[in-house]
């Protein structure tokens, strides 16, 4: 007999943002760091108005590389966040766009269909592929999942962290040098 596909994604993408906590678990072997990221990274650079609780979302992820006990609230980080999850149809949902933290459940909408899933989490989107299209059809078939419909998650959230420094060093602003180096 042969084992039924999982539905499974991960989805990952880089981000840039201020370290809101960094907390060392009690086992002192592990530990999560927290993210504050523009929602909208494309319109207007990384920067967010902390005034303006729609502007950014937080992002929570155990840190794989041991950075939660380097970085510290205050300094600016770009990492790479992944998110892993395994889906599994509901009959109603509600996106939850208020951020990301690891071990929660989120609901999303199928968004796409066919021979890879997409799926509407809110703050992220998760590409469900298989190796195995007509394997990857029945698994969606016997889950019961449409395009339009809704789908619950547990997700493993990781981050890793590329570098970190000052808000303009991560963002990329060069603050200016007068007079300039050129002139004499």
């Amino acid at each position: 007999m042969a084992t039924a596909q999982k539905l499974t994604f991960e989805s990952s993408f880089r981000v840039k943002g201020k370290v809101v906590e960094s907390v060392m678990c009690d086992c002192e072997e592990e530990g999560h760091v927290g993210i504050r990221v523009a929602r909208q990274m494309n319109r207007g650079g990384w920067a967010y108005s902390k005034e303006d609780r729609n502007s950014y979302f937080d992002i929570v992820a155990y840190s794989s590389d041991g950075q939660y006990a380097r970085v510290r609230p205050g300094d600016w980080v770009e990492a790479d966040v992944a998110v892993h999850g395994h889906i599994s149809h509901v009959p109603t949902g509600e996106l939850d766009r208020r951020g990301i933290s690891d071990g929660h459940r989120y609901e999303g909408r199928v968004s796409k269909g066919g021979a890879s899933l997409e799926v509407d989490f809110g703050t992220f989107l998760a590409t469900v592929k298989g190796s195995d299209p007509e394997a990857l059809r029945r698994a969606v078939e016997s889950e019961g999942i449409r395009k339009g419909g809704y789908v619950e998650s547990e997700c493993a959230v990781e981050a890793t962290v590329i570098r970190h420094g000052t808000k303009e060093e991560i963002l990329g602003h060069t603050r200016r040098v007068f007079p300039r180096r050129g002139h004499t």
